[in-house]
């Protein structure tokens, strides 16, 4: 998982170089000249594919168990940074650049036990070698990384536009290219219910997804509130963003397993490429604070069509083999954006007259 750390430790020395050199600049190009910056924190969810290793039944003929099931729910930490400035005015339109990360961590843990059911409880080794015995508990640690970095370009109004809209207006185009990673690393502890060690089995699955997307974006309003109502009253602003792209997505997987009482072990290697779709819709609630400060809850819904699920060997002769499955994510954040340089920055206009 050292991609990652690096990505994020990239991330914050450019934003901090960028900023030493920002503040020195004229961004006044653009009717709203100036930068962004911005740090978040908060959390992710994250449903991965369930993990079935383990079995019941005769060895010709077993169901796998579910060791560890991919829910919603999963949960766990994530942070975020950016910055976003003013380029100037292309062909009529006014365009920022922006560079953004994000880094989330998600562990899970599942007990499987497995109690003298017909014909067995069955393992098998991702080589194809089989194990079978009366009773077996299985503990699953699942720890996965996901995180991010994208650079992309708006194409926005000369001028921004100060009044709400009656349901949504349209505000910029986006053009971005993005990098992004899923890396688990599963471990599974196998034990009879006399409590001996039967195996220990760990992977690390890995998957990068380098790509680029286009999108919209701009000010939405709720109707039912109306004017003058509850997000008026508080000063509170609305946003939407929406993002489709396609991806090369390379997944790597090393298996090391070991039948501890037999005194085998075994490990495997395998990789593959696939094409990925990831589609996001972002929502943004923002407050200002100050004429250059806010505060944003922002979310991520998030599609992505194509993440790695393990398909085990039977011991019949079908070997091991990393197939994928489409999963949804959702990360949302309380954001601190400060603007300077010039006018109030690209991205937080002024407050609505």
């Amino acid at each position: 998982m050292k991609r990652s750390a690096y990505l994020i430790a990239a991330t914050v020395l450019g934003v901090g170089a960028f900023a030493q050199s920002a503040a020195a600049q004229d961004f006044t190009t653009a009717s709203f000249g100036g930068t962004t910056i911005w740090v978040g924190g908060g959390v992710q969810f994250l449903s991965l594919p369930d993990i079935r290793f383990t079995g019941k039944g005769s060895p010709g003929n077993f169901r796998r168990q579910k060791n560890s099931e991919g829910d919603w729910l999963d949960f766990g930490g994530a942070v975020g940074g950016g910055f976003e400035t003013a380029l100037g005015v292309w062909g009529g339109k006014r365009v920022t650049g922006g560079v953004k990360g994000f880094f989330a961590n998600v562990e899970d843990d599942d007990t499987t036990r497995c109690n003298n059911p017909p014909g067995g409880c069955i393992v098998v080794d991702p080589t194809g070698v089989l194990a079978r015995g009366p009773t077996l508990r299985t503990k699953t640690d699942r720890d996965a990384d996901y995180w991010g970095g994208s650079a992309e370009l708006k194409f926005g109004r000369l001028e921004p536009v100060q009044v709400k809209p009656a349901l949504y207006r349209n505000d910029y185009f986006i053009v971005g290219a993005d990098v992004r990673g899923i890396d688990q690393d599963n471990k599974l502890r196998g034990h009879s219910f006399a409590g001996t060690d039967v195996f220990t089995y760990k992977e690390s699955l890995d998957t990068t997804y380098v790509g680029g997307y286009v999108g919209v974006g701009g000010e939405y309003s709720l109707p039912f509130l109306g004017a003058g109502g509850l997000y008026d009253r508080l000063g509170l602003r609305t946003f939407i963003n929406l993002r489709a792209g396609l991806y090369n997505a390379d997944t790597d997987y090393d298996g090391r397993f070991a039948f501890n009482f037999f005194d085998f072990n075994s490990k495997l290697s395998e990789s593959t490429d696939d094409l990925a779709f990831i589609g996001t819709v972002s929502l943004e609630t923002r407050k200002q604070i100050g004429p250059r400060t806010s505060i944003s809850l922002w979310t991520d819904y998030e599609y992505i069509s194509s993440v790695p699920k393990m398909r085990y060997a039977d011991g019949s002769g079908r070997p091991t083999r990393i197939e994928d499955e489409s999963v949804f994510a959702s990360r949302t954040m309380l954001r601190l954006n400060i603007s300077f340089g010039g006018q109030p920055g690209p991205a937080y206009e002024e407050p609505l007259k």
